[in-house]
């Protein structure tokens, strides 16, 4: 019987030598739930590159994000609005779902990449002397399940002297 027994373990253990390795998976210990590990997407906007006219979105999930919209809007914290462009330049990035905010489509964007658009018509603009505030808004429809839809938003401030 004791070699019946030490040759199913051999068996078994050559089958799981074999094996796909799991995932990898802490530990459990006393007391200590275990960490449960969420794959989705998660899409943060870099709302910095915006004082150089560039909308970002950087995708920190797990796996690739779907086709989502990303706005931008532009807010004078001084005296005045922010510069408007000309109707046609304007008019790729308008969407009737977000009025008064430019609108970017993105096809997608795989885990760990960053989504990078220059709005065509920045170099063109001239800004008065004042401070513009911009918010950017990943996902702004809501088409993306996430792992933290709380991080969707991010906002910049640009002086101009």
């Amino acid at each position: 019987m004791r070699l019946s027994i030490i040759a199913l373990a051999c068996i078994a253990s050559a089958g799981i030598a074999n094996a796909a390795p799991p995932e990898a998976v802490p530990p459990t210990k006393p007391g200590i739930p275990p960490v449960i590990v969420v794959k989705a997407s998660n899409l943060v906007p870099i709302a910095s590159r915006m004082t150089k006219g560039t909308i970002s979105v950087r995708n920190t999930g797990t796996i690739a994000a779907g086709p989502f919209k990303v706005t931008v809007e532009c807010k004078n914290l001084g005296k005045g609005s922010c510069v408007d462009p000309p109707e046609d330049a304007v008019a790729p990035y308008e969407d009737a779902a977000f009025p008064n905010k430019l609108t970017v489509t993105v096809p997608g964007l795989a885990p760990g990449n960053v989504f990078n658009h220059k709005i065509s018509f920045w170099d063109g603009l001239i800004w008065p002397s004042g401070n513009y505030e911009f918010t950017v808004v990943a996902d702004a429809g809501g088409a993306v399940a996430e792992t933290n839809e709380g991080d969707n938003s991010g906002g910049t401030v640009m002086g101009v002297p």
